[in-house]
């Protein structure tokens, strides 16, 4: 693998330019895998044209395969604006939602597309779910501490941790969390949404979260 990695303590968090860098996430140890990306001119400015209420928002459940096609149905409800901005944005999701359904082994993905304008979030956290990926696609990103520090943070959920590092617009991250296979309770990178409430800051967040068949799991 050509991307950098950074190690904290016994747990690793990956972090490379390339996409392959999230496939790091299968490795044993390994609880974050970050994707840096710039965001694409082709959608990137024409969020920052429209007003909040027509950007695309939806909260599915589907398979890769009907990604592209249930988006679009979406985002026709929504109200965006449809062109060739619309569908860049709509193939970007769609194409992440494919490599997150294959990192984590599973058919189908609860999707959440949603313009945030207050706290979502605001408190620090570790996820209850196996993997979950996100992806801010316009605004401030999601924001980390390093594994060492995790357990300080959780002990004061409220307040700000200065070691707290954002992840950049448009960058990729994939979360491990408690309900990974082998994976225990106090395991799991920290994190946080940003604390916007007030500001007039808005963002446009994408979460993506496996759905696997009753009494079936992912296999490490």
């Amino acid at each position: 693998m050509t991307s950098t990695e950074t190690a904290q303590a016994a747990a690793l968090v990956c972090i490379g330019r390339d996409a392959d860098v999230l496939e790091a996430v299968n490795q044993s140890g390994v609880e974050l895998a970050v994707w840096q990306r710039d965001p694409d001119p082709a959608w990137a400015g024409w969020l920052e044209s429209l007003p909040v209420d027509a950007w695309p928002a939806c909260r599915l459940e589907l398979s890769p395969e009907d990604a592209a096609a249930t988006l679009d149905a979406s985002f026709d409800a929504r109200g965006t604006p449809c062109g060739p901005e619309r569908l860049s944005l709509a193939a970007d999701v769609a194409r992440l939602t494919a490599m997150f359904a294959a990192y984590a082994q599973a058919p189908r993905v609860r999707l959440r597309l949603e313009a945030i304008t207050g706290d979502a979030c605001r408190r620090w956290h570790r996820d209850c779910v196996p993997l979950r990926l996100i992806c801010t696609y316009r605004g401030p990103g999601t924001q980390w501490v390093p594994p060492t520090l995790g357990a300080a943070v959780l002990s004061r959920p409220d307040d700000e941790a200065p070691q707290a590092m954002p992840l950049q617009a448009a960058g990729v991250a994939l979360f491990k969390g408690c309900g990974w296979p082998g994976q225990p309770q106090d395991e799991g990178v920290v994190h946080r949404s940003p604390r916007i409430a007030g500001t007039g800051v808005a963002r446009l967040v994408l979460v993506l979260d496996a759905i696997w068949p009753p009494h079936k799991e992912r296999h490490s």
